[in-house]
């Protein structure tokens, strides 16, 4: 699975704009059968930033359907409109391609995800903590993804998401997790190194305004 995202947030004054703005991106991917999703942060970023996220089976598809889009008349319009208009600030713009053992079928979470970004420095045991924890939140109902980043602020960095349905199910989780978690954390303590760095951690959801 390879994945697309823009980040953005709203220029001032330009709410019922951008909310319009960002509608008519998701119908021009849509016209063009790509899976796509629009989320918010709740969390993590200074203030609600909202990411624009296509999805497709692999690089190639992404580059072949990315390609279509971008000759098409109705999206360059699209994009013009941004910058004629100031409607949006751009804030980030990345790829991600899914590692080797993760979910490989081409959906996109349905609500709240959590995302970890690190920077590796001990591949060995870093990715060992990571199968660990990964059977961890399984365990406790979270979807996880782990993703190669390809450019952007965390270009070559790994990000680890856990996915929810919603708010709630993200609370229960975290409640339900609590001790096999703090668990786990004593035994990544015991291995007397550090393996990776943590760069960021948000927490996306569907936004309010725009759906």
């Amino acid at each position: 699975m390879f994945c697309g995202v823009n980040v953005s947030k709203v220029a001032d004054g330009k709410i019922s704009e951008y909310t319009k703005w960002m509608l008519e991106w998701s119908e021009i991917m849509n016209s063009k059968e790509i899976p796509n999703s629009i989320k918010s942060s709740v969390s993590g970023d200074p203030e609600p930033y909202v990411y624009a996220v296509t999805m497709s089976k692999d690089a190639k598809e992404f580059g072949e359907k990315m390609e279509e889009v971008r000759s098409s008349s109705d999206f360059q319009s699209w994009f013009a409109k941004a910058a004629n208009e100031r409607i949006s600030h751009g804030i980030d713009s990345f790829m991600m391609d899914l590692q080797p053992g993760n979910d490989d079928a081409i959906s996109l979470s349905e609500g709240v995800i959590v995302g970890n970004v690190w920077e590796v420095l001990d591949l060995e045991t870093f990715y060992g903590n990571v199968a660990k924890s990964r059977e961890i939140h399984e365990k406790h109902g979270g979807l996880v993804r782990s993703w190669n980043i390809i450019g952007g602020r965390y270009s070559g960095c790994m990000q680890y998401n856990v996915s929810f349905a919603s708010l709630s199910a993200w609370g229960k989780f975290m409640e339900d997790v609590r001790e096999d978690q703090n668990a786990f954390y004593q035994e990544v303590m015991a291995q007397g190194k550090i393996s990776a760095n943590s760069m960021n951690q948000v927490v996306l959801d569907n936004p309010m305004m725009v759906k």
